[in-house]
């Protein structure tokens, strides 16, 4: 690898990281200001996507400008393919917390709801999941990548219950019909972030283990429990690596 790559790379992952940490930051403000019935804080990751947009198109140029002046090959090209579909990951996420920012600035300017669905968990676990995923990818760690990947059915699983739950509650009382609706379109915009915050998990697999898992996570996590290197949820994370 030369220098100039080298250093080019390393820019690259500053840029990448950057934008993952507005996107961690805004997922986190569109939840509160859910949780928390603040209208303001809504407001706030509702005026600033502006900024990941931005960043996310002077990222993909970088990410262009180096396949066609570097020319990169082997573990390189495939670093930089994979920042580009992180990129656009992240943007995404970022498109959908400001969607349930709009859904939170509508529903604090209406009466609570009288239903407690475990909103709380569900985020907690996606938060969890956005946050690993951007771990995942500073350590350039396959393993924490899979736990990532797991964690998704346990969100979906979430949803789904919570679904029942809001539905349920709309069968009794048709009048607040529309304010449950956009309750559970923030909570559908919630699972969305968690499926994208499993493409990143296997996006930073490709990076690393040059494989290409969609839709094969479960033939890799089989492998690697067979070969033994599987490290189990829960299992304490090793520092992150310096930049």
């Amino acid at each position: 690898m030369t220098k100039q790559i080298e250093d080019d790379l390393r820019d690259l992952t500053k840029r990448i990281l950057h934008i993952g940490g507005l996107v961690e930051a805004a997922v986190d403000r569109s939840l509160v200001a859910l949780l928390d019935r603040d209208g303001e804080r809504a407001r706030e990751v509702i005026d600033g996507d502006d900024v990941v947009d931005d960043l996310e198109i002077d990222c993909e140029e970088k990410c262009l400008d180096l396949l066609a002046l570097q020319q990169p090959v082997a573990r390189d090209l495939r670093f930089i393919t994979g920042v580009m579909k992180i990129n656009s990951d992240l943007e995404r996420m970022a498109d959908l917390a400001v969607n349930i920012a709009e859904r939170a600035e509508v529903l604090a300017a209406v009466p609570p709801l009288p239903f407690r669905p475990d909103v709380s968990r569900m985020a907690a676990i996606v938060k969890q999941m956005v946050r690993e995923g951007l771990d995942a990818l500073v350590r350039r760690d396959p393993l924490l990548a899979l736990r990532v990947w797991e964690r998704d059915d346990e969100a979906d699983r979430l949803y789904r219950e919570i679904l029942g739950e809001a539905i349920e509650f709309m069968r009794r009382n048709p009048g607040r019909l529309g304010d449950v609706l956009h309750l559970v379109g923030a909570l559908r915009n919630l699972e969305r972030i968690a499926d994208h915050a499993t493409n990143i998990a296997e996006d930073v697999i490709f990076m690393v283990e040059g494989k290409v898992v969609r839709h094969r996570v479960l033939e890799f996590k089989k492998k690697r429990q067979g070969d033994g290197t599987a490290r189990p949820a829960g299992a304490e994370d090793r520092a992150p690596q310096s930049l």
